[in-house]
């Protein structure tokens, strides 16, 4: 009896054991493995780049995105204007589209680069087409 009654005792205490592992190592990794994969696009950093202009030189433009997804776009019409015209909010990326909140148009991330897309989140074609690009700066 003594002996069944230390077989049951390891038992329980081998099944409390178990049921006491800390799994919270496991839901950081997942955690860790979301933001890793958004650093791992390589879409946080600073973009420049001179854009195409109707009626100005160019449009001088720098794009910002941070890891809390918060993007700042600054852009000037050169030839036209001194002001600095300035956006804020927040972005959002789609495979391997770039979404800017309060702006019209959308961005293709490719190797350290944003190629901005036609309203209609279509690629730019034609003689300009290689201008519409942001380079990675940062």
């Amino acid at each position: 009896m003594r002996r069944l009654t230390y077989i049951l005792f390891s038992i329980i205490l081998l099944v409390f054991g178990f049921s006491c592992i800390n799994n919270k190592t496991n839901v950081n990794q997942l955690v860790g493995n979301e933001g890793n994969a958004l650093k791992g696009t390589g879409v946080v950093g600073t973009y420049e780049g001179k854009l195409p202009c109707a009626d100005c030189t160019t449009i001088s433009t720098v794009l910002s995105l941070d890891n809390n997804k918060n993007y700042l776009m600054r852009y000037m019409y050169v030839g036209k204007s001194e002001e600095v015209f300035e956006h804020k909010g927040k972005w959002q990326l789609d495979n391997d589209i770039l979404s800017l909140e309060n702006i019209d148009y959308n961005f293709r991330i490719s190797n350290n680069q944003l190629q901005q897309l036609d309203l209609s989140g279509k690629e730019i074609k034609g003689d300009l087409a290689e201008k519409y690009v942001l380079l990675k700066i940062k």
